[in-house]
C-alpha cells in the first residue's frame, strides 16, 4: 500500500511539474535570466525559427538587439512583475508582464536604455507557441510592447555596439 501511495505521489508530482503554465512560466524566467546575462546563446535557444516582431526583427536580430542594449551594464538585473499567462485557442500563450531594469549601467546608452524601459506605461507581451511533444518545446514567437514606437527612435540592431567602436 505504501509503495502505490508513493508512486502515486510522484506521478502526481511530474504530472503538476508537466503542466503547460509551469512550463511557460519556466521558459519567462529562463529568458529573463538569459537577458540578465547577456547570454546570446541562452536566448537563442528559447527562440522559436519562426520569430517575427513589429519591428521586423528575425531571432538572430532580437537576440542582438538584447545583447547590444545589455552590453551598456556592468550588472544587469531585469525584473517582472505583474506576470500573467493567458492560453490561447491556437496552442499560443501569452505572457504579459512589466520589466524593470536596475543595475550598474556603464554609461549614459545605459542610463538612457534604464530610463526607456522603466518609463513604458505598457507591460511587455511574450508569445509562447508549443513546437513539439516535449513539455519543454515551447518557443518565443513574438515580443512586443505597445508604448514602443514603431520606428524604435531609429534604432537598428547592433547600433550600440557600432557607436562604441566609433563607427
Amino acid at each position: 500500500m505504501a509503495a502505490v501511495s508513493g508512486l502515486f505521489f510522484v506521478a502526481l508530482l511530474v504530472t503538476l511539474q508537466m503542466r503547460p503554465s509551469r512550463q511557460v512560466g519556466k521558459r519567462q524566467a529562463a529568458l529573463v535570466e538569459g537577458i540578465e546575462g547577456r547570454s546570446p546563446a541562452r536566448i537563442q535557444r528559447l527562440l522559436s525559427e519562426a520569430y517575427a516582431d513589429r519591428w521586423g526583427f528575425t531571432g538572430e536580430k532580437i537576440v542582438g538587439t538584447i545583447v547590444d542594449a545589455g552590453s551598456q551594464f556592468m550588472a544587469l538585473v531585469v525584473t517582472s512583475g505583474d506576470q500573467s499567462i493567458v492560453f490561447g485557442e491556437e496552442g499560443e500563450a501569452t505572457v504579459t508582464a512589466r520589466l524593470l531594469l536596475s543595475g550598474k549601467p556603464l554609461g549614459p546608452i545605459g542610463n538612457e536604455v534604464t530610463r526607456q524601459i522603466n518609463q513604458l506605461k505598457e507591460p511587455f507581451v511574450f508569445v509562447w507557441k508549443k513546437e513539439g511533444v516535449l513539455p519543454s518545446s515551447w518557443r518565443l514567437v513574438s515580443i512586443d510592447n505597445a508604448a514602443l514606437p514603431d520606428d524604435l527612435y531609429g534604432y537598428e540592431p547592433g547600433d550600440i555596439r557600432r557607436a562604441m567602436q566609433g563607427e
